[in-house]
């Protein structure tokens, strides 16, 4: 049991015997609050689940997400229960168009860490991030991820005591230090190509050309089969492009599908930016996630750690995925759960203190477990 956390409760099935049991279990803790981690196939079999958030009488966070991480292993179904041990403080932000208008009140002395989960597949992720950055500078670790579907279809994702909620930030304040550990592994294929035609997540247009025109020619020349006989994401999850920063390594953005000539991704892409083709191995990807961990736990007496990982990294990876999180769980202390969420975008603060919103990367915070 570490400084932050209970006993994690989880249960493959959330009717509401079982949601109750659960609440139940963890308030016998007497936690500050709840961290509420739900696989989307379990969710779509229960309709009565917003009723069941608003009922209970702590604060709650968490979201809906394609797979959970539980010790070594994802889970396609279930839910799970994190009760939370350190005083904590919760702001909600409901739509991200206004994220301009964002302000926070949180006591920067008392809160070392700030936890945020968004709404993965909203639009303006980029610059409510930047509103946390711009009030909080580089004063605090900030760690998270992305709610929603595989399916990419955009629903109420975010787990609040208001109920599910879309196109939405949850920012939750903790009062305990964190350190980063943050690793993707992928390898420039091509490029750089000019972004020279954007709209927030979707690339219109490379180098004064149609966006998919040019992706397409370079992963097919390069991967043999072709988009028009494959699902776009099939092929697409092996090749996302690359940002080049000034401050840290290429930040990833994992195009997930196709709207006429343009390409749609998971975070922002500025306009003007330089992007390259990535291509992977296995063992790049695994080595990068678990060198980051062995850096951070090296420093720590009694580490323990949450987790999250990009689900197209999971599906790139496929039976190999499970090696990744079976080595990152050996750098934690012996009696401490690895748990998470696999996410639509990962959320980690860089080098010079900027918030980044990842894809197809691993982020792991780490917490002095005693």
């Amino acid at each position: 049991m570490s400084l932050l956390f209970g006993s994690v409760e989880y249960s493959t099935d959330i009717a509401s015997d079982n949601l109750t049991n659960l609440l139940e279990s963890v308030l016998l803790q007497a936690p500050s609050g709840i961290l509420i981690l739900c696989c989307e196939q379990t969710l779509d079999k229960f309709s009565a689940f917003d009723a069941f958030l608003k009922s209970i009488p702590i604060p709650i966070f968490g979201g809906i997400f394609p797979s959970l991480v539980l010790d070594n292993e994802t889970k396609e179904q279930g839910i799970i229960f994190v009760p939370i041990r350190v005083p904590l403080d919760i702001n909600i932000f409901q739509d991200l168009e206004r994220a301009q208008e964002f302000e926070f009140c949180f006591n920067l002395t008392s809160h070392q860490s700030l936890m945020v989960l968004v709404d993965g597949l909203a639009r303006n992720i980029d610059h409510a991030l930047n509103q946390i950055f711009l009030q909080f500078g580089q004063t605090q670790q900030v760690f998270g991820g992305g709610a929603g579907s595989l399916s990419f279809e955009h629903k109420p994702c975010l787990i609040t005591n208001q109920g599910l909620l879309q196109d939405a930030m949850v920012v939750i304040a903790l009062q305990l230090e964190t350190q980063l550990a943050i690793g993707h592994g992928w390898t420039k294929l091509a490029g750089p190509y000019l972004a020279n035609q954007v709209d927030d997540n979707r690339i219109l247009q490379l180098n004064f050309q149609p966006a998919l025109a040019i992706y397409k020619q370079v992963v097919e020349q390069h991967d043999g089969r072709l988009f028009s006989e494959h699902d776009f994401f099939e092929i697409a999850k092996t090749y996302p492009f690359g940002m080049e920063r000034l401050d840290d390594d290429v930040l990833v953005r994992d195009p997930v599908t196709v709207e006429q000539e343009s390409l749609v991704c998971v975070g922002k892409v500025p306009e003007n930016t330089m992007l390259y083709v990535l291509d992977g191995q296995h063992t790049k990807l695994i080595d990068a996630a678990v060198q980051a961990v062995q850096k951070i736990s090296n420093n720590m007496q009694h580490p323990a750690a949450m987790i999250f990982d990009c689900i197209s990294r999971k599906l790139f990876l496929e039976d190999d995925f499970n090696a990744e999180l079976s080595q990152i769980s050996a750098e934690l202390s012996h009696n401490e759960v690895l748990f998470g969420a696999l996410v639509l975008g990962e959320i980690a603060s860089g080098q010079s203190g900027a918030i980044h919103f990842h894809n197809k990367t691993a982020v792991v915070a780490m917490f002095e477990g005693k």
